[in-house]
């Protein structure tokens, strides 16, 4: 079940982008400065730049997959991904939105409806490994399988993107 594999398999932790700027060698990527919760910044990459202002970002406390394999980017290191919904719309248009927890503090365990927060993934995991979880927007809410997504005992609400999928 996608909803088992997720809870034993990826840690999923809110972070706050305390920095961004363009990724020098790619139009399409930004790198940001994350505050993890952990005391450390953390660097990661995402190719939100044709969604996004640096300063709509800036600030904004997403979901970071905390456990995934650092990978280089074009150069850059980047350890994690941000969670983001997506839609194709008409004449193959992509409306993409961050996944936004404004009320939940950096560190803050992202789990589902009936998940234990303090149960921990120590494994890192690949892209694939993260992948083989179908997560997706249904309703503006965010779902594996049949449970929701939530912080702090408050379920993700999607303004933009209310069906598609989450990567």
């Amino acid at each position: 079940m996608p909803s088992e594999t997720l809870a034993k398999l990826i840690d999923l932790r809110v972070a706050k982008i305390i920095k961004i700027e363009r990724h020098p060698k790619a139009d399409k990527l930004y790198i940001e400065t994350l505050d993890d919760g952990s005391g450390l910044e953390r660097v990661i990459v995402s190719g939100l730049v044709p969604f996004y202002t640096e300063e709509e970002l800036l600030g904004k406390n997403v979901v970071l997959v905390n456990n995934l394999k650092a990978a280089k980017l074009r150069g850059v290191e980047s350890r994690g991904m941000l969670l983001a919904a997506s839609k194709s719309g008409a004449e193959g248009k992509e409306t993409v939105e961050v996944l936004d927890a404004p009320w939940a503090a950096p560190g803050a365990r992202v789990v589902l409806e009936g998940q234990d927060p303090e149960l921990s993934v120590e494994t890192e995991i690949d892209v694939d490994t993260f992948f083989s979880v179908p997560m997706r927007a249904e309703g503006s809410m965010a779902l594996v399988g049949a449970k929701v997504l939530s912080v702090e005992g408050k379920a993700f609400s999607l303004a933009k993107v209310s069906e598609g999928e989450i990567g």
